[in-house]
Order: C-alpha cells, then sequence, then structure tokens
C-alpha cells in the first residue's frame, strides 16, 4: 500500500491536470497553460515521458528522436521554447532523467513509426543525438554519432 503523502500528491497532480483541461481541449489551451499541462505531467514521469501535446495523451508505439534544437533543455525554465518548437513542428514532448547530472531534460520530439528504424536512425545523427527510444518496448537505441568512431 501506499503512503497517504504519496496518494495525496498524486492525486493533486491529477486535479491540476483535470483543471487545466477544463478550460477547453488541449489544443486550445494557451501556451502558459501547456506548458503548465506539460510540467505538471512530467512530475508524474520521474524516469521520463513521451507526450502529444496537442493531446495530452502518452503514445504506446513509435521511436521517439529529439530535435537538436531543444537540446540540453532542463529544468521549468526551459520548457517553454521546448513546446514553442513542439508546437511549431509535430508536437510531441519528451522529458527524461538523467542520472549522471541529476538533471530532468526536455525535447521536442519527431515520433516515427516503429517500422521505420533506419529513419529514426538517419535523424537522430543528424540531430546529434546519442540515443532514442523505442516506447512499445523501452528499448533505448544507442547511436553512434561519433564520426572518429565509424566502422
Amino acid at each position: 500500500m501506499r503512503p497517504l503523502h504519496i496518494v495525496r500528491r498524486t492525486l493533486s497532480i491529477l486535479l491540476l491536470l483535470c483543471l487545466l483541461l477544463s478550460c477547453g481541449t488541449p489544443r486550445r489551451l494557451s501556451k502558459a497553460r501547456l506548458v503548465d499541462a506539460v510540467w505538471t505531467f512530467s512530475q508524474t514521469r520521474p524516469d521520463g515521458f513521451t507526450l502529444d501535446i496537442r493531446t495530452l495523451t502518452e503514445p504506446a508505439r513509435g521511436i521517439s528522436v529529439a530535435y537538436a534544437a531543444t537540446q540540453s533543455s532542463h529544468g521549468r525554465e526551459a520548457l517553454d521554447a521546448v513546446v514553442s518548437h513542439a508546437t511549431a513542428h509535430e508536437g510531441f514532448v519528451g522529458g527524461w532523467l538523467d542520472t549522471k547530472d541529476s538533471l530532468y531534460y526536455f525535447d521536442s520530439i519527431r515520433l516515427f513509426p516503429e517500422d521505420s528504424l533506419e529513419a529514426a536512425v538517419n535523424f537522430g545523427k543528424a540531430n546529434f543525438q546519442k540515443a532514442i527510444y523505442r516506447l512499445s518496448t523501452g528499448e533505448e537505441i544507442l547511436l553512434n554519432t561519433d564520426p572518429a568512431r565509424s566502422e
């Protein structure tokens, strides 16, 4: 059984999300409210997430690949730029915890179909990514982006 403080925190977060969404469909949320919704959602996913900001839902399938333009965006203060980029592109935001520096990073994401691994890898390399992520299996796919290490 979960401790009461965790249950209360989870309920508080869910209530905030419901309040934010009651203002209209996610597509109609102001940028500030959308950023708040993504931030609140990220608090429920400490290990990471991929979120469709048009519907505020998590896709179950696809290969998540970050854009270089939003690389190194961490913390609440960077989320405005990430959401702006995602809004202008495919509409996906990802978040993940880097255990090396204990920072939570946000990225604008391009989501590829799972049968498009080669395209996802090429996009990842073009955007200087170290890894891409297959949502359905939770598999991190490491990329060799260092030209000196090419085989």
